[in-house]
């Protein structure tokens, strides 16, 4: 996802949440989930409703927004295409995050604290706090969209670059790369891992490819889905400076590899 200036890092029902991700919106699917959510830009600081480019359809359906910086300028090429058939099931969502849950990928070091958001009857996903935090996002007002850790599909967003807010705690100004700058590079194999309450969920990526913002999937990309699987969306493609946005959103799926006790 994107903040509006250069920063680190947007079926079954009538109404479906959209990802917004980007520079001036909402997360979608980061500046988050529901093409909404902005992605790029860093993010935090822009918690208006989407509208315009970044705003939710006739038919709303979960989406990212974004909040870029611009940097972010390689073209994204898709490691694997993401199985958007497989069977969904109801799961249940989280209603919040507790102290110490954390967003890690260990090949690129990535140890991110991971913010809640929650996803309203409007469908869109609110940016993450900032350039270092991963967001979760509760889609208990959309059944059969989302998870949790180890059940369904938990949908995660972060930021690819912010303009607005310094990124690595604070200690590189903007514009500057932020917590899912690499997201992009994520083979199929690769892990990625949710510390959660004094358990570490284990995912292997499955599939890593750009989705357009505005007109993508993201109905079955936010689906729950009776195999535990996790998704992971930051902003990517094309920047416009003119609104501050990538129209492309990057899309990693995981499939669930198992648990054990989180060590600290």
């Amino acid at each position: 996802m994107a903040q509006n200036s250069p920063s680190r890092g947007g079926g079954i029902f009538d109404k479906v949440p959209l990802p917004v991700i980007g520079g001036a919106a909402a997360l979608v699917v980061i500046g988050i989930i529901i093409v909404g959510v902005a992605l790029g830009g860093g993010g935090g600081d822009d918690t208006t409703g989407v509208t315009g480019s970044t705003g939710v359809t006739a038919q709303r359906s979960p989406t990212p927004t974004s909040i870029s910086g611009g940097l972010q300028t390689a073209q994204p090429t898709a490691q694997a295409t993401a199985d958007l058939t497989q069977p969904t099931a109801q799961a249940e969502n989280l209603p919040s995050i507790g102290d110490g849950a954390r967003f890690q990928i260990p090949r690129f070091n990535v140890d991110a604290p991971i913010t809640y958001r929650a996803v309203g009857g409007d469908g869109i996903m609110p940016n993450p706090e900032g350039p270092d935090d991963v967001a979760y996002y509760d889609f208990s007002a959309w059944p059969g969209k989302g998870g949790r850790p180890g059940a369904g599909n938990p949908i995660f967003a972060g930021h690819v670059d912010s303009g607005h807010q310094a990124c690595d705690n604070g200690t590189e100004p903007p514009p500057c790369t932020a917590v899912l700058w690499d997201l992009n590079n994520l083979a199929v194999g690769d892990e990625i891992h949710v510390v959660l309450d004094g358990t570490l969920y284990k995912y292997a990526v499955t599939s890593n490819e750009p989705v357009n913002a505005s007109t993508g999937p993201w109905d079955q990309i936010v689906s729950s889905t009776a195999d535990p699987t996790l998704t992971i969306i930051t902003c990517g493609g094309d920047f416009n400076r003119d609104t501050g946005e990538y129209d492309k959103r990057q899309v990693v799926k995981a499939s669930f590899i198992g648990q054990e006790p989180a060590t600290s």
